[in-house]
């Protein structure tokens, strides 16, 4: 690169800074960061930052400790001619933000990197630097400042983010942001005097760490030798001397101390101490440092000095307070002990060891197993991330190895409760519920090998066989509505958690009501906001007393129902009641009588008058999802909320399910109640009740009412209208397409009107769906003012909806969801990209949600099986062209590249008997 201006009259730079900096640039790389887990403060992410090389022989370049991070990270450096070299993460401090990355000299081909001096004695007051780095994501930028300050506290970033303690940083107003994090902080003899880590975002300050501690890791690094360090799990502060003698500092001490260091301006005080930690009770808040074993001691860089040399053992502290000396006798902890190492995988959810950051931070005992990520494991309970599991079945968990053992003896789908708190309120342990799971996800444990730079994974055996599932019997509370005596037999709550989502789903935990519609098979009825796909977990509820397993065995193509199974016999003799079908439709002005359930488990019960029946229209959702369409709903003049049940006629039969439909407005996701007439059950239920799997008959197209009136502008004859008029005498509409499936295999054309279907007149959603049966049908439609005849032949449709999903490379892809194709007009051609994972290659190259993949290296990928084609074999690492396209159509070229350890390559099947999940092999 070259630093000379092509004018020289405008040159400012001086030589000196001109020569210097293009050595510094050919030793500076941009970093490409992907944390691939979620690990003590950090989140799996992809990020990008700087770094520099300090040993060019070893590969070693120096950046901070959030670039290296503490957790599994794939990383790979950019150098200044544009050449890419994998990176492993060699170090990272357990405290201070510095750490060492490795790379391999010889996969560099055109360029040789200079490796850039350490100078810390150069850091002064003054001195005129340069921030080199990729800042701001630009892969190279030089900012100019003055260091200001070299005793600036340690920033501050939030309790629940990584911070520094225990050291000085340097200050100067050098505008750093994003992306130059690790970049070399250099004198005008390119001679690095600092470490750029941090800024202010509402200001131009920004924060380097002094090189003390880095120079001395750097030579044992060098050697292959371990890096120790030692702590007192304390928090120390630098004082100056006024606030000292305000403490109590003797007037002696002062002398000496401002004899030995003639420009020191204070000394350390004990500024935090971890509850049992080996200064817990021997140490004192404002306890100003003295000495360590008899070593006069005013620096952190001196302390640190001597408790990295004496790990493990007894040292002798001299401490001042209310000015009296004291010699506390205390143990020197090893810091890379009390900062986790290794992680749990269970469910999904990440969990480690509490460390000393973490138990810092909030002034907690290092003790528990700290929730990384809650996954699916916890979807249900109330741990979150920021929780400490402390115990397991009530036996305490006070590392991670015992809480392995206890989950690893415990069956799949079995109930565990966990003792824990949260970090943000340490003094309130509460107890939850979870359920395992090991279907969904593998149980590994992971731990960090150093001498490979590498996190070597261990999967676990198979869980042990469950118990033996004992049949409870419970009884119904009063009833709230003696005209809902049976009725209420026939509500249950239903839970669904989802482990991964797809079809555009929202969210990943559903809850809402069940009617029981088949007492045998134990078959319940409830709609899709409660059960939106078959690719999950469900428990229902009975009467708020007891909780059973169930299985999802329909979720309704087309509209908003599903049915959910249990096993009756678990429920004993409870008196369960399947509802009485309605042989007569509602209607406007009919007394009905709605049962619902409310959130806390409670029985709803309301005299209701139906006030219309009509189509239910619904905003388009972003990204696509299921939206209920070609539905006349029952509206009733009630406006509270519940979250589902029944209504039911005067004879206590059973008139519609009372459902609650999801949709989208905007970004904002919501919820609306109506009632779903039975009659749609007949299309599915008796199948059902048989043991069979029912075939339902896709119209491919949705269609809205408008009236004749608007139908005769559009072109209707009289005698077609009054066709229309004679079939259906209540009501003056017709049937019109407002969408229809991409890809075509269908006559619709948006507009068309319908007229009738195999010669019968059709004005009705119902009507159209009772005619068709499978076989082909003859359609008369009314097209641009002119009336034709079409033949439509009915999609069939099941109601398992997606049986197939694949994971690669951190993205979910299944096929096209009908949703995509209806609501946006895409063929169904290519594979759909549900989710990606951060922290993924599909995160890094930035693959994106709701795309579909067409092509991968100018191979078309039309399915999921010529997708799998296309890729399988691919070695760890390797490069792919994939060419996609948005929800309009617009293709995109990218290029991902693989990373088979921690994004490998799997799929989850329906086989019949339930979803597997299938691991490919690299």
């Amino acid at each position: 690169m070259n630093f000379e201006d092509p004018n020289p009259r405008m040159v400012e730079t001086p030589r000196a800074w001109i020569e210097s900096l293009e050595r510094v640039a050919r030793a500076v790389v941009s970093v490409r960061i992907d944390a691939t887990r979620p690990f003590d403060t950090g989140w799996n992410d992809t990020a990008q930052a700087t770094a520099f090389v300090v040993d060019a022989e070893q590969g070693l370049l120096l950046t901070n400790r959030h670039v290296v991070r503490p957790g599994p990270v794939v990383a790979e450096a950019v150098f200044l001619n544009h050449e890419e070299a994998t990176l492993r993460a060699v170090y990272r401090d357990p405290v201070h933000d510095f750490g060492f990355f490795r790379y391999d000299p010889a996969a560099l081909r055109y360029m040789e990197p200079v490796a850039l001096a350490l100078r810390p004695d150069r850091a002064r007051v003054g001195t005129e630097i340069r921030v080199v780095g990729n800042d701001a994501g630009e892969k190279l930028s030089i900012l100019a400042g003055t260091l200001a300050r070299l005793d600036r506290p340690a920033p501050s970033y939030g309790n629940r983010k990584y911070n520094d303690f225990n050291t000085f940083y340097v200050q100067a107003a050098s505008s750093t942001s994003g992306g130059s994090s690790g970049s070399p902080v250099v004198d005008v003899h390119g001679d690095v005097v600092g470490l750029n880590a941090g800024s202010k975002t509402q200001a131009a300050s920004s924060f380097f760490l002094p090189l003390d501690r880095i120079v001395p890791a750097l030579a044992r690094i060098r050697r292959g030798e371990p890096v120790p360090r030692g702590t007192l799990l304390t928090t120390f502060a630098h004082t100056p001397f006024d606030e000292l003698r305000r403490l109590g500092l003797p007037d002696e001490l002062e002398a000496r101390a401002r004899a030995r260091d003639p420009d020191g301006n204070g000394l350390l005080i004990v500024e935090k101490i971890l509850p049992g930690g080996p200064t817990d009770g021997q140490l004192e808040l404002g306890d100003i440092l003295i000495a360590v074993d008899d070593v006069e001691i005013a620096t952190f860089v001196a302390l640190e000095d001597h408790l990295d040399a004496r790990v493990g053992q007894q040292i002798t502290l001299t401490i001042a307070r209310g000015g009296q000396l004291r010699a506390p006798s205390v143990e020197v902890v090893d810091l890379h002990a009390v900062s986790p190492s290794r992680y749990l995988e269970v469910g999904g959810a990440i969990l480690h060891d509490l460390s000393y950051q973490r138990a810092r931070s909030h002034d907690v005992p290092l003790s528990g197993v700290y929730v990384a990520s809650p996954g699916y494991l916890l979807t249900r309970s109330e741990l979150d991330r920021d929780c400490v599991i402390v115990g397991i079945g009530g036996q305490p968990t006070p590392t991670l190895a015992q809480l392995e053992a206890r989950l690893a003896a415990i069956p799949h789908d079995a109930p565990v409760q966990a003792r824990f708190y949260a970090l943000d309120a340490p003094s309130r342990e509460r107890t939850s519920v979870f359920f395992m799971d090991r279907r969904w996800f593998p149980m590994t444990r992971t731990a960090r090998d150093d001498a490979a730079c590498a996190w070597v994974s261990e999967p676990f055996g198979p869980p042990p066989p469950p118990a033996a599932a004992r049949p409870t019997t419970i009884t119904f509370p009063d009833d709230p509505d003696p005209r809902a005596h049976a009725l209420v037999r026939s509500l249950v709550r239903v839970d669904t958690t989802l482990p991964f989502k797809i079809d555009g789903i929202h969210g990943s935990r559903f809850s809402g009501a069940g009617v029981l519609v088949d007492r045998a098979r134990g078959l319940v009825l409830t709609d899709r906001n409660t059960v939106p796909i078959t690719l999950g977990d469900v428990r229902l509820t009975v009467a708020g007393a007891v909780e059973v397993p169930g299985e999802i065995v329909f979720v309704h193509p087309l509209h908003n129902l599903a049915v959910v199974r249990f096993d009756p016999a678990l429920l004993g003799d409870t008196d369960l009641r399947e509802v009485t079908l309605a042989s007569a439709p509602a209607r406007p002005g009919d007394a009905l009588l709605r049962v619902a359930l409310r959130r806390n488990h409670q029985i709803f019960v309301q005299g209701v008058e139906v006030t219309t029946i009509e189509p239910l229209e619904l905003p388009l959702p972003h990204p696509p999802r299921f939206l209920e369409t070609n539905l006349e709903r029952i509206s009733v003049d009630s406006p509270i909320k519940t979250t589902g049940g029944l209504l039911a006629n005067e004879a206590g039969e059973f008139v519609a399910l009372w459902a609650v439909f999801s949709f989208q407005r905007g970004k904002e996701n919501l919820t609306g109640e109506h009632g779903i007439p039975c009659d749609v059950l007949g299309d599915f239920l008796p199948a059902l009740r048989r043991g069979e799997e029912p075939t339902l008959w896709d119209p491919a197209a949705e269609f809205r009412r408008v009236s004749l009136a608007t139908a005769r502008l559009q072109g209707l004859s009289d005698e077609a209208a009054a066709r229309l008029e004679a079939h259906d005498r209540s009501s003056r509409h017709a049937l019109q397409v407002s969408r229809a499936l991409g890809g075509g295999g269908h006559p619709w054309q948006v507009g068309d009107i319908v007229l009738a279907v195999d010669g019968e007149p059709i004005t009705r959603f119902r009507e159209l769906e009772r005619a068709l049966t499978g076989a082909p049908v003859r359609v008369d439609l009314l097209r641009e003012g002119v009336e034709e005849q079409v033949a439509l032949e009915p999609v069939a449709r099941d109601g398992r909806g997606t049986r197939r999903v694949i994971h690669w490379a951190g993205a979910l892809l299944q096929e096209l969801p009908r949703a995509v194709t209806l609501q946006r007009g895409l063929a169904p051609a290519g594979v759909y990209i549900s989710l990606y994972w951060y922290g993924s290659p599909a995160s890094r190259s930035k693959l994106r949600a709701a795309r579909a993949i067409v092509a991968v290296d100018e191979r078309p990928t039309p399915n999921l099986d010529a997708f799998l084609e296309v890729v399988r074999g691919r070695p760890d690492r390797s490069s792919l062209r994939i060419k996609s396209i948005d929800l309009e159509g617009k293709a995109r070229l990218q290029t991902v590249r693989l990373d088979l350890e921690y994004y490998p390559t799997y799929e989850l099947c329906w086989d019949g008997d339930g979803w597997r999940r299938v691991e490919h092999e690299a």
